[in-house]
């Protein structure tokens, strides 16, 4: 063997290497990733599930057995503050929700200030109960009538 053909194939060699250098990077750096991710997926699926948190902070919902229960403790504490304001409940009827929701059907009329700061208390205070619909008409007498469904949660 020659000089010659002993350094051809040592540049031969070296420039082979500088052509392979960057693909064999990219290929370690995605093995890299790949047993990084696996990692990752196997921790995760080792760990503990997170807690369940509730949907309301503890006093917001309706305590109550069940949706039954439930409807008619939201009903009774609608017509108890509808009677303390001087506001007529002209119809008061449980309405489809899904779990853990109460819904009702309401019809109101008297004053609208009185109507107003009777729906505005209920909205304030506690449980939680929100409209999930509404419709206001005025009546010919001043007042107002408010129809609607109002929901709550309970547990």
């Amino acid at each position: 063997m020659s000089r010659a053909s002993v350094a051809l194939g040592l540049g031969g060699g070296v420039l082979a290497l500088l052509l392979l250098a960057a693909p064999l990077g990219a290929a370690l750096a995605g093995l890299w990733s790949a047993r990084q991710t696996r990692a990752d997926l196997m921790a995760s699926l080792s760990a503990p599930p997170p807690p369940v948190r509730p949907l309301l902070a503890p006093g917001l919902a309706i305590a109550a057995a069940d949706r039954a229960a439930a409807a008619r403790s939201l009903a009774t504490m609608i017509r108890g503050r509808a009677a303390s304001a001087g506001v007529l409940v002209e119809a008061l009827a449980p309405a489809s929700s899904p779990s853990g929701i109460v819904a009702l059907r309401i019809r109101l009329s008297g004053q609208e200030k009185a109507v107003i700061a009777m729906l505005d208390g209920i909205e304030r205070g506690t449980p939680l109960v929100r409209f999930r619909s509404w419709r206001a008409t005025a009546l010919a007498d001043g007042g107002v009538r408010i129809e609607g469904e109002m929901v709550a949660a309970w547990r």
